[in-house]
């Protein structure tokens, strides 16, 4: 009958292309890209979004630590940011990183913070000091890693934030522009205008080299 012959014709490709939807919603979460969590998301899987909150919470805390200085406001802000991409997810281009969309939500609200709260920025090189072999040189690398800091909390946010995103989080410089919603040559500028300005502070300390 032609009417079955329809049938047998058809239903295995309505099959065929359910399976491979079910497939799709069994693939493990942290498995998926950025962009299918998000995607996941906006249809209502909230587990998605605890995956990308799982992901991307260590990193947006030290961003946010640049600003804040203290555990307790950095983990307050660290909330705040992903309460707030959540509420714009619908704003999200997918053609762009997840990550740097987040990033550019806590930077902005790392800003804002400052400005309110008129707290300094602070660097922790500690993080990235080569290792060093006995207890003299310890206590002269945490001598300068002081200093260091000192010096970076002294410059405005303007280049304490290049600085601490580049070289604290080894971002990339594409990365960073879009953060701060500026060109790449104009971070390159700015960093350099901050090495500088950073090295003019620890030689009047009598820290530099």
């Amino acid at each position: 009958m032609a009417y079955n012959g329809g049938m047998e014709y058809t239903a295995p490709v309505t099959l065929r292309g359910w399976r491979e939807r079910v497939k799709r919603l069994s693939v493990p979460r942290a498995r998926l890209m950025d962009n299918e969590l998000v995607e996941r998301t906006m249809a209502g899987d909230l587990r998605s979004y605890e995956e990308l909150v799982r992901r991307y919470e260590r990193l947006v805390g030290r961003v946010i630590y640049s600003y804040a200085g203290t555990d307790a406001a950095v983990e307050d802000l660290v909330q705040e940011t992903f309460l707030r991409s959540y509420d714009r997810l619908s704003t999200f281009n997918p053609e762009y990183r997840f990550k740097t969309w987040l990033l550019t939500i806590a930077n902005n609200l790392g800003i804002d913070t400052l400005r309110r709260r008129r707290e300094a920025v602070e660097f922790n090189p500690e993080l990235h000091a080569p290792l060093t072999r006995g207890p003299e040189s310890i206590a002269v690398e945490a001598d300068r890693a002081r200093s260091v800091r000192e010096c970076v909390m002294e410059l405005p946010e303007t280049y304490s934030v290049p600085l601490v995103l580049r070289y604290a989080e080894g971002l990339t410089y594409a990365e960073i522009a879009d953060v701060i919603g500026i060109t790449v040559p104009a971070l390159k500028s700015r960093l350099f205008r901050a090495r500088n300005m950073l090295a003019g502070k620890l030689e009047e300390k009598g820290e530099a080299g």
